[in-house]
């Protein structure tokens, strides 16, 4: 009974999460996993130059850490560790492609000056 009491009582609160929910699920399945990506090209490259080669495990701890902190709640009970653990080598697979085509981001990973 107490049940039903909160569902009356949140009804409009509950119908709110469920459209936002909804209206992910549908960005991502339309394809607009793009915004995650460029977010994760980023923060991939700032632990690059932070941390240097050799050390990807920590990278990638750094990387899933930056992400999680700033999903909503919401979010964090729908994306297992895993998956993002998978978004962000789909990320890094990205960006050591961008990597080799821009020399400025290159330099900007090793210290040098961006031109």
């Amino acid at each position: 009974m107490s049940i039903l009491n909160f569902l009356a009582s949140h009804w409009d609160s509950i119908l709110l999460i469920l459209c936002f929910i909804i209206g992910l699920a549908v960005l991502y399945v339309r394809g607009q996993k793009n915004i995650v990506y460029k977010i994760l090209y980023s923060l991939v490259t700032e632990a690059e130059k932070q941390f240097g080669s050799g050390t990807g495990e920590l990278k990638q701890a750094y990387v899933i850490k930056k992400v999680y902190n700033a999903l909503p709640g919401v979010l964090k009970t729908f994306i297992s560790a895993e998956r993002l653990g998978k978004w962000v080598d789909d990320g890094l697979a990205l960006a050591k492609k961008k990597w080799a085509e821009n020399a400025n981001v290159s330099g900007y990973i090793e210290g040098g000056e961006v031109k």
